[in-house]
């Protein structure tokens, strides 16, 4: 109970410290005009781009999960992603609405183990396939790129990410890995359940095909369901940003945000959006409004889950 107090002191304290930061760094009356002045077709196309990223990463859950004997439809597993989403409104962290579509998914055949291993697999592949879209455009574009450390920092700490993630794929069957895990099994680090669900995620690991589609729909979830949708925000804002600039720095943006350091990486991400977007000569104003607009729009959202939400909880 105190380390999840400590835990959440810290991350409140980071997100009160970026906040406070942002505050005293935006001109808020401009923030308010903006606000003002948005189109709502342009709000309906962010929403067009967001349900399009759901169903996408929806498809990519369920094939992940039809890999480990779990049949359910697109629509169900669509239904359970968003409010999944909903859930993450309510909590500190992405982990409570990937609990409950772990529980949701899982509870029909008892697969919990299965389940969870299909959402884990879901993140972990998201984040890998943001991670080589960040890379990748930051090469394009990398005489901007490299006039600001911190980018250059973030795309190093990628690259060397990428490449252990690589090095451990292509050697997991080496002798070094089997006796490691022998030892955590002889020592008890990993026991019971955590066997099971690490064997299953290692099953993943051995079937080429499920990861490329799976890398692949995570990398057409990253266009369409990330860029695209927040580059229309940019837009409503009368903010035009030059692609590959933007592109270059969208997918950093979604990395920080990501680490776990924050309360739902509130503040993080606001502060990654001034500071980056700045680099490009975006005011802290729209990079601030694009932000927060993105965060709500999002909200509101999901929040046609919450019928979905109450009929499950009965």
């Amino acid at each position: 109970m105190r380390k999840k107090i400590f835990k959440f002191s810290i991350k409140f304290s980071v997100s009160l410290a970026f906040l406070t930061w942002i505050i005293f760094k935006v001109d808020w009356r401009e923030v308010a005009s903006l606000l003002s002045g948005i189109k709502s077709a342009y709000i309906a196309l962010y929403f067009l781009f967001l349900a399009c990223g759901i169903l996408i990463s929806s498809y990519k859950w369920k094939l992940l999960a039809q890999f480990k004997g779990i049949r359910l439809s697109l629509s169900q597993f669509f239904r359970l992603y968003l409010t999944g989403t909903f859930i993450n409104n309510f909590m500190p962290s992405f982990v409570g609405g990937d609990a409950y579509r772990i529980y949701q998914v899982g509870k029909e055949e008892k697969k919990f183990s299965e389940s969870a291993s299909a959402v884990v697999m879901d993140r972990l592949t998201g984040l890998l396939g943001a991670m080589i879209l960040a890379v990748t455009f930051s090469l394009m574009n990398f005489p901007v790129i490299v006039e600001h450390g911190i980018l250059i920092f973030l795309n190093a700490i990628i690259l060397l990410s990428i490449a252990a993630i690589f090095i451990f794929y292509m050697t997991q069957k080496n002798l070094f890995w089997e006796k490691l895990w022998e030892v955590f099994r002889m020592k008890k680090i990993v026991q019971g359940k955590f066997l099971k669900f690490f064997g299953e995620m290692m099953h993943y690991s051995n079937e080429k095909i499920i990861l490329r589609q799976t890398m692949a729909w995570s990398m057409i979830f990253g266009i369409v369901g990330l860029s695209a949708t927040n580059y229309v925000i940019f837009l409503s804002l009368g903010e035009k940003l030059p692609m590959l600039n933007y592109l270059s720095v969208i997918f950093l943006i979604s990395f920080v945000s990501s680490i776990p350091i924050s309360i739902n990486n509130i503040g993080v991400k606001e502060w990654a959006y001034v500071t980056f977007f700045g680099f490009f000569g975006v005011p802290s104003a729209v990079a601030i409004t694009a932000a927060i607009l993105g965060r709500v729009l999002q909200m509101l959202f999901s929040f046609l889950a919450l019928p979905i939400y109450l009929k499950n909880k009965k």
